[in-house]
């Protein structure tokens, strides 16, 4: 057993998904090998003679500000041309599963946090063996450009099992954001700090004529956007007790003796499960959901019940048509004073303003009236049932993926974020954003030598820190939405929450259900994940590696 081991948060805000395989078959694995020298060049990049075309598609981002670091990018390698072609949020996954199924993907910089199944085949460079290559933008090695502490990344005992498929240098917290305008009308003095205060705030606001709460219900925000954040949100409070199950044992390959001896259970601590204060197993995980241990078990357990019948009390909230709006629709509730509230990030901050004078955002001719507008974090729901207050997804981000191709294309792709991590390139990419009528920043980037605008940094410095519930593998994240991610146990789950959601189903027959979607999907997930039920009988030991 290595002493040590990374620690990372694995994720997805938004959020991972594992994606039935649409690769070929016989289609030829790229060269996987990292260059074995660093690449050429020094913080002098005058004299650059790299050359080759580097191709950008990223969901939902701004050309705007892609074009312009492409453009500094070039104007120091006037040998490469950048090319930026981003999609819309909405079939992202669908269309870059669709590339790889085609062979080798023209595209090379892409986010790869919904297409897990390509993740496991090994279709992204590895980013660790180029960490400790030079940034020729700085001088110093790459891994020196990152606070990898705030990545939630432990390089000291990375072996050769251990990878790193996409990178994650900004960050997200998912905090409520709220009409100040709105509030006052209905006679809501002070944002709500209890889930009681919160629908007791938004009876009152619906009863002024508003929809209390802007949000989603499309299958896709059910699974990985705005309303997906909420049901795995509010179920860790429910389910915190998962780590007395997952946490490594002494014996197993996972544990961590420097770390795991001296950890106990606190559910009081926001951060007591946090991947640098306790190691977990994934097997035990598995295994506790074959067995139906704690809260591993959905049916018949009154934890579940509660968290459920709440969630559904919150989504009573929601606008007319609630399953069929799309987040493009609910943003729009927000942004035209229709509704009171919505989920966001920080990046609202300057966000909003640039929004409400975009038509094809308000979907209205011309600029709509703006309105004051503030934050709150998340309400705790309270009860016998629950374990700990509430928490939210507070963490690294970006999924910035590079298509594994030559080791000549993979190191241009490399120098290329290189630049765009370094103090030169990524001031570059905030100036774009301030000045981009569509773009902003979520959170202060994990980045050394940065520094962000004046208002920038005393905006974050106002968002609380109340701990995160994302990249463990706890019954809440695993569980609330199917079975760990699996697309058609995912898809069975939107069905049943949404009858449930409708009064179609009682409670029990709804959590009957979610168990029996679990149930009939285990063995296909697990497979999914390349481990066999075999695996489970000794969680203390490591799956063997298997060939797909």
């Amino acid at each position: 057993m290595r002493k040590k081991k990374v620690m990372f948060l694995l994720i997805s805000v938004m959020m991972v998904a594992a994606l039935l395989s649409a690769c070929s078959k016989n289609e030829k694995t790229p060269e996987t090998d990292p260059p074995d020298a660093k690449p050429e060049g020094s913080a002098d990049r005058s004299a650059s003679t790299l050359e080759g075309e580097i191709k950008i598609s990223l969901p939902n981002a701004s050309a705007v500000v892609w074009n312009a670091v492409g453009k500094a990018y070039m104007d120091k390698n006037p040998g490469v041309k950048v090319t930026v072609d981003h999609k819309p949020q909405e079939g992202y996954k669908e269309w870059l599963t669709a590339q790889f199924a085609a062979g080798t993907p023209d595209v090379d910089l892409v986010t790869n946090n919904e297409v897990l199944n390509l993740v496991n085949d090994q279709k992204f460079v590895d980013f660790y063996p180029y960490f400790e290559n030079n940034n020729p933008y700085t001088g110093k090695t790459w891994k020196d450009s990152f606070d990898l502490d705030a990545m939630g990344i432990n390089l000291e005992g990375v072996g050769a099992e251990d990878h790193l498929w996409n990178l994650n240098f900004e960050s997200v917290q998912i905090v409520w954001v709220y009409n100040k305008e709105i509030f006052e009308k209905a006679g809501v003095t002070e944002t709500p700090k209890t889930f009681d205060e919160l629908t007791a705030a938004f009876d009152k606001i619906k009863a002024a004529g508003y929809i209390p709460l802007g949000l989603a219900g499309d299958a896709n925000s059910m699974w990985s956007s705005t309303a997906g954040w909420l049901a795995r949100i509010y179920a860790d409070q429910y389910l915190r007790d998962f780590i007395n199950i997952t946490r490594s044992e002494p014996q197993d390959y996972t544990y961590l003796p420097e770390v795991d001896d001296n950890w106990s259970y606190d559910p009081s601590d926001p951060y007591n499960d946090a991947n640098s204060k306790v190691t977990k197993n994934p097997l035990r995980a598995w295994q506790a959901i074959k067995e139906k241990t704690g809260p591993f078990q959905v049916a018949g357990n009154p934890a579940w019940a509660a968290y459920s019948e709440n969630l559904k009390k919150l989504f009573s909230y929601t606008p007319d048509g609630f399953f069929g709006v799309k987040d493009t629709q609910a943003y729009q509730l927000f942004l035209t004073g229709k509704a009171a509230t919505m989920m966001s990030t920080p990046g609202s901050y300057w966000k909003l303003p640039k929004d409400f004078a975009d038509e094809e955002k308000t979907g209205a001719t011309g600029a709509v009236q703006p309105f004051e507008y503030g934050f709150f974090n998340m309400p705790s729901m309270e009860g016998p049932e629950v374990k700990g207050a509430a928490r939210t997804i507070q963490i690294p981000i970006g999924f910035y993926g590079i298509v594994n191709k030559s080791a000549e294309q993979n190191a241009l792709n490399m120098d290329f974020l290189m630049f765009l991590t370094s103090p030169e390139g990524y001031n570059v990419y905030v100036e774009a954003i301030q000045n981009s009528p569509d773009a902003s920043l979520d959170g202060a980037p994990a980045l050394k030598d940065i520094t962000l605008p004046e208002e920038m940094t005393a905006a974050f410095a106002d968002f609380a820190p109340i701990g995160n519930t994302e990249g463990y593998d706890s019954a809440a994240n695993i569980l609330a939405r199917g079975l760990w991610d699996y697309q058609p146990s995912v898809q069975d789950w939107v069905g049943s929450v949404q009858k449930y959601f409708a009064g179609k189903i009682t409670t029990e027959q709804y959590l009957n259900e979610l168990q029996a979607n679990i149930d009939k999907y285990f063995d296909a997930a697990l497979k999914e994940r390349n481990l066999e039920l075999s695996d489970l009988n000794t969680p203390e030991k490591r799956p063997p590696v298997r060939n797909k």
